[in-house]
């Protein structure tokens, strides 16, 4: 029997990627997603799930309150369902106040897929779940497509290589298809309606690597950005979500930052756009 994981996240971007990371990895698991304690209680009222990840902070329940309700049920007590808190947390307090609620583990923010994978693994391993977890082989992890496509060490801004992992097709045995290109484009691009003017320099069909000076707004991993693109004396601006973000200097105050971006829209025309865009660079 499949093991079924719930995750609870605010974060439409977060509760996406996990979901799809775990699915590449552990394919034979089934996941269901909840936007906030209260649409999780609903869900574990109506289903028995084996594991729980859940963030702290959320809108009309905390991932605390909803920790401290799965403990009362019957059907969820500590020995029995592994609840992992996903957190920025790390104060003695809130340690100590999820430890006392029956927490099995913590995956603290940031975090990459490797750390998302080994603590649904540990958590699993510790209940005896482990074999059903890994009953199948894992997918491909390098099938390209949207946002799926995107590792989650960006998720929250490991130190490793912004570009996201594309399958490569070959034109013929030993000439690869270029898959990005550097660039020097000019735009602008909006995080959370504050503007920049900024340079990509790499441009791919599902992501965007860019130059931008921030002295006081720096932009979030996994929050939504809309870049200004033209081709053809047409402007579209396309929506994507911040992958990642770096300093250009070795120097923790440095006003200039490298911020990746992997695109959201999936739409038709969107895409057609980008794929002639990006044939013309």
């Amino acid at each position: 029997m499949s093991l079924k994981i719930l995750v609870v996240d605010d974060a439409s971007f977060t509760r996406d990627l996990i979901r799809r990371t775990l699915r590449k990895q552990f394919p034979a698991i089934e996941i269901e997603d909840a936007v906030n304690g209260r649409k999780a209680q609903q869900l574990m009222t109506k289903t028995q799930f084996d594991i729980v990840l859940c963030d702290w902070e959320m809108p009309e329940m905390t991932g605390v309150e909803l920790l401290k309700w799965c403990r009362e049920q019957p059907k969820y007590k500590k020995e029995d369902i592994p609840f992992v808190m996903i957190t920025s947390r790390g104060d003695k307090y809130h340690v100590i106040e999820a430890v006392k609620s029956g927490v099995t583990d913590y995956l603290g923010k940031p975090f990459s897929s490797e750390q998302l994978i080994s603590k649904v693994l540990s958590a699993a391993k510790k209940h005896n779940m482990d074999g059903r977890l890994t009953s199948q082989k894992p997918r491909n992890s390098s099938t390209p497509g949207g946002v799926s496509s995107a590792s989650l060490d960006v998720l929250m801004g490991s130190a490793g290589s912004s570009k996201p992992v594309e399958t490569t097709k070959f034109t013929n045995p030993t000439t690869p298809a270029i898959t990005v290109k550097d660039v020097k484009v000019p735009t602008i691009v909006r995080f959370k309606g504050k503007q920049f003017r900024c340079m990509v320099i790499q441009f791919s069909k599902q992501s965007a690597t860019m130059l931008i000076k921030s002295d006081d707004v720096v932009p979030h991993v996994l929050g939504q950005s809309v870049l200004d693109l033209e081709f053809d004396g047409v402007v579209n601006r396309l929506n994507y979500y911040v992958q990642s973000v770096a300093t250009t200097e070795k120097k923790h105050d440095s006003t200039f930052l490298t911020v990746t971006l992997s695109l959201i829209d999936q739409d038709k025309e969107k895409e057609d756009f980008i794929c002639r865009l990006f044939d013309s660079l």
